[in-house]
C-alpha cells in the first residue's frame, strides 16, 4: 500500500461523506484499502498485457487465467499462428484480435514512457482501428499498464451493476466527475462492491 493509493482510499471517502453518498460512504468505511499495484504484472510489455486482457474479454476469471497460463509461453517465444492459439482455447476470433495486435506492434513498438504523454484522443488514434480492442481496453491499459489513477469506465457491466446498487437511480455521469482526479480508485472500489452487492 503506497501514498498515491491511501490518498485514492481517502479522496473517494472524503467525497462520499460529503457528497451525502450514504451508501457508498458506509462499504468504503468498512471496505478493505485496495493497492493498484498489487494488480499491475510488471512482467507484461504492451503487447503482451494487450493479448491477455482480449483473451480475458466475456469469459470467466476462471477461463481467462487458464487460457492465459497457456497461450503465455508462445506470446513470449514472439512466433506463433492462429493455429498455436487454437490449441490454447483462444477461440476463432480473439485469435484474429490477438494476430493483428501482435502484427501492429511488431512493426510499430510503442513505449510506456512515450504512451504515457499521451492524450486519450491521441491512444484512440493509435489503438481504436486494431481489431479486438475498443475503449474498454484501452481504458482497462490506461489504468493497469500506463498506472493512470483518474481513468473512468462507464461501459463495464460490473460498474453499472456496482453504481446502480450504492448510487440508485442518480446520475452516473455527474457523479463520476465528483471523484476527479481518482476515478480509477472509483472504479476499483465499484468493482470490489460487487461481491457485497451480491450478496444483498
Amino acid at each position: 500500500m503506497n501514498k498515491r493509493d491511501l490518498d485514492g482510499y481517502k479522496y473517494c471517502l472524503d467525497k462520499a461523506k460529503s457528497n451525502k453518498h450514504k451508501n457508498f460512504y458506509n462499504y468504503l468505511s468498512t471496505s478493505k484499502k485496495i493497492s493498484i499495484k498489487n494488480r499491475i504484472d510488471k512482467n507484461l510489455d504492451l503487447k503482451e498485457f494487450l493479448i491477455k486482457t482480449i483473451i480475458g474479454q466475456q469469459i470467466s476469471v476462471s477461463a481467462a487465467k487458464s487460457i492465459w497460463e497457456n497461450t503465455y509461453p508462445i506470446i513470449k517465444k514472439n512466433k506463433f499462428n492462429e493455429n498455436d492459439l487454437k490449441n490454447c482455447g483462444v477461440s476463432n476470433m480473439k485469435q484474429k484480435y490477438i494476430m493483428s495486435v501482435n502484427d501492429y506492434l511488431n512493426k510499430n513498438p510503442q513505449h510506456k514512457s512515450s504512451l504515457k504523454k499521451l492524450s486519450k484522443e491521441e491512444l484512440n488514434k493509435i489503438f481504436l482501428p486494431l481489431k479486438g480492442i475498443g475503449p474498454w481496453t484501452i481504458n482497462i491499459m490506461q489504468m493497469f499498464y500506463l498506472e493512470d489513477k483518474d481513468i473512468w469506465l462507464p461501459g463495464d457491466l460490473g460498474i453499472q451493476k456496482s453504481f446502480k446498487y450504492f448510487f440508485e437511480d442518480n446520475n452516473m455521469d455527474e457523479i463520476q466527475n465528483l471523484y476527479k482526479p481518482y476515478r480509477t480508485y472509483f472504479c476499483l472500489y465499484l468493482w470490489s462492491g460487487l461481491s457485497f452487492v451480491n450478496k444483498n
